[in-house]
């Protein structure tokens, strides 16, 4: 049973994860109906959707070199980290147009600040 059920996340049930070496590690899940990377390296993960991280590596080229016995079901803790990992990119996206929105008032109000008082005719 998916315990985020009702929630607005997505859980990450399954996917494949795949040992590169002691310093790297790729998830291949899929969330909400798309194919999503999580590739950590050394500790520290990103996120890409499977069609980016082809364009950025190689069209795949180092997966080739994994051997099955490296390819496992994502472990829990895993799974956390990803989840963790997609928390902070949404929330990131859902801020950025009110961001947007305050540097546009913000510069706004600098270019009114820094006018010329108009002369009023009488």
């Amino acid at each position: 049973m998916n315990g985020n059920l009702g929630r607005n996340e997505a859980a990450v049930p399954n996917g494949s994860l795949l040992q590169l070496g002691a310093e790297r590690e790729i998830a291949i899940y899929q969330r909400d109906g798309v194919a999503w990377i999580a590739d950590f390296r050394g500790g520290r993960g990103e996120l890409f959707t499977a069609g980016e991280w082809f364009a950025l590596n190689g069209r795949g080229s180092v997966l080739r070199r994994v051997d099955l016995d490296s390819i496992a079901p994502l472990p829990a803790r895993l799974i956390e980290r990803i989840e963790r990992l997609h928390g902070v990119e949404e929330s990131v996206s859902l801020a950025a147009p009110a961001t947007r929105l305050l540097e546009r008032v913000a510069r706004f109000w600098h270019e009114l600040s820094c006018r010329p008082p108009r002369m009023q005719r009488s």
